[in-house]
């Protein structure tokens, strides 16, 4: 038993020994050298950049998808490259700070970049981290996640180095998987799949996971690089590759959907059935801007500067008409037409010869010799202000001497059967 007694004591004195540079004296031990971060057995804390911060310590920066950190390392006396270190945490932006023999550490925001902070007797020495250390890694955007359809899923992220995107199965059990880049933003064949604008200012990624002419591209735009991060590569602009406009999608009601574009050949409409399992299709275009008569449907102006989607799927004369303006052309693109806009149609005008009554036939007729009736014998006569040549004077005279004639023929008889 004294034997196992006086073992442990010399166990504990001799790693006491061991210990004291570093829980009393690490401040005061000599400065070690610049170099590699020592490395403790099953850890990975020689990972980073290494520097030092005040005699037995260190801290080794590196940078993760999380952003830029610092891990600080008590070193032993002696060799401080080799002799094994211990750490004592890991700082991050806006993290908790360290406290080690009197230091206060810290890893703060400085302008574009990061410092450590070493603060002891109220004196702070700041040590910026060296440049070049912030790298992609540290500026990856979070990751857009996108539901294409037909089982695919795409995580969509932004680094120095570009747009990517990594299509995958949404079956957690399939390997498959397809990575689309800034230098390589086409897919294969099996799917349309692309970049658009890879090296621009705001990529795009369009895909179409079901094929036919009538189902439209879906797209959507990247995140952002995160603050104080910029691309690796010069920014320019690709050229629209066909110069067709985005898709603007419009509900017409009745089951019925449009689907409008424009053009350098000029505005587009793709009329189709809400239902995916019907085949139902109308296309309208510039020169063909009427649709049949099943459903109203045009596009006023269509060679105009601002042509308009107008559509009535519901009957009746109370019922109003549906308006749509169509998308932009994209930038750098022009109509492959003279643009001319579309003249109303004229309104028509009321006819310029108007009936003329009996109340007003002599100021119509003015300058004619033949005597027009009067009270009982001209009552619903009407006489048209255009016809007043002499055929009709004449034709007019001779009923009145007609007239006249029956009146005394009747007259005559009459004296005749009394005498």
């Amino acid at each position: 038993m004294r034997t196992a007694l006086r073992a442990s004591v010399a166990t504990a004195v001799l790693a006491g020994a061991l210990l004291a540079p570093v829980a009393g004296t690490a401040y005061a031990a000599t400065a070690p050298k610049a170099g590699p971060a020592a490395s403790v057995a099953g850890s990975d804390h020689e990972a980073g950049t290494r520097i030092n911060i005040a005699p037995g310590f260190v801290a080794v920066v590196r940078h993760t998808a999380g952003g830029p950190e610092a891990e600080i390392l008590a070193l032993g006396s002696g060799q401080p490259d080799t002799f094994p270190t211990r750490s004592l945490g890991v700082l991050t932006p806006g993290g908790p700070s360290i406290s080690a023999n009197g230091l206060e550490l810290k890893l703060v925001k400085s302008g574009k970049g990061h410092v450590l902070t070493a603060t002891k007797d109220g004196k702070t020495q700041s040590f910026p981290l060296p440049e070049g250390t912030s790298g992609p890694a540290d500026c990856v955007s979070d990751v857009k996640k996108v539901d294409l359809g037909a089982g695919i899923l795409a995580d969509l992220t932004i680094s120095p180095k570009g747009p990517q995107v990594v299509m995958h199965s949404a079956d957690p059990s399939s390997t498959w998987s397809q990575t689309l880049t800034r230098t390589n933003p086409k897919g294969s064949d099996a799917y349309f799949a692309r970049i658009n604008n890879p090296s621009g200012a705001k990529p795009v990624f369009e895909w179409k996971t079901q094929g036919g002419p009538n189902v439209p591209s879906g797209f959507e735009t990247f995140p952002a690089l995160p603050k104080g991060c910029t691309p690796g590569y010069p920014v320019h602009d690709d050229k629209p590759a066909s110069c067709v406009s985005d898709v603007k999608k419009v509900d017409l009601g009745a089951g019925i959907l449009a689907d409008l574009t424009t053009s350098p050949k000029g505005p587009q409409v793709v009329m189709h059935s809400a239902d995916p399992s019907s085949t139902w299709s109308q296309t309208l275009t510039r020169t063909n801007p009427k649709g049949s008569d099943a459903y109203f449907a045009r596009i006023n102006n269509p060679s105009g500067a601002k042509p308009v989607f107008e559509w009535k799927t519901q009957g009746g004369p109370n019922v109003p008409s549906g308006f749509e303006t169509f998308p932009a052309l994209p930038k750098g693109c022009t109509p492959d037409y003279r643009v001319t806009e579309e003249t109303p149609a004229p309104k028509p005008e009321p006819s310029a010869t108007k009936p003329v009554t009996g109340t007003n036939v002599s100021a119509q007729t003015t300058g004619q010799t033949t005597v027009v009736p009067q009270g009982s014998v001209a009552a619903g006569a009407e006489i048209a202000s255009e016809d007043t040549d002499d055929s009709i004077t004449l034709a007019a005279g001779a009923g009145l001497l007609a007239v006249v004639a029956a009146v005394g023929a009747t007259v005559l008889r009459r004296r005749r059967s009394h005498g």
